[in-house]
């Protein structure tokens, strides 16, 4: 009997030290944070909180890097024009533009300038900003700015995120 005791103490024993506590149980895993940021690219016809606003005669061409890290070039587009990127990390975004118009259509005074931005998003969180700025000139200082400095109608800007 003494035998019989010992021999259920001890397997009691073995079976308690077998399906004790494991110490290898996994840790909770921390919340995964999205691998996956939202570039916006931004053209505009004003910049906030100024009451101009870009002659209505102009049109853009722009250029911009997409989710491939390749340029898309989109013609005469209206503004205000924003496009929607969803890229990965690392990311080189490279946005460029250029107005376009047609001389009849100037009015007497020409509005113009090239309000743009490049901003990144993550988890709907970003910054939204536009650089660049509007002036007013005459419809001749105009066509004079235009044609002896035509950098002044185009914009690029890159950013590596």
């Amino acid at each position: 009997m003494k035998k019989l005791a010992f021999l259920i103490s001890t397997l009691f024993i073995v079976a308690l030290v077998g399906t004790g506590c494991n110490r290898d149980e996994p840790t909770p895993e921390p919340t995964p944070t999205s691998d996956t940021y939202t570039v916006v690219y931004k053209a505009s016809n004003k910049l906030m909180f100024v009451t101009s606003t870009l002659s209505p005669c102009f049109k853009m061409n722009v250029t911009y890097t997409d989710a491939n890290g390749q340029q898309v070039a989109e013609n005469n587009v209206t503004l205000p024009w924003t496009k929607t990127v969803e890229i990965k990390l690392p990311f080189h975004a490279k946005f460029t533009g250029q107005l376009t118009y047609n001389e009849e259509e100037l009015p007497e005074t020409v509005t113009y300038g090239l309000p743009h931005g490049i901003n990144l998003y993550t988890n709907g969180y970003g910054k939204d900003s536009l650089t660049g700025s509007l002036k007013s000139a005459s419809r001749e200082a105009f066509l004079k700015i235009a044609s002896e400095h035509p950098e002044r109608l185009q914009f690029t800007q890159e950013e590596d995120f």
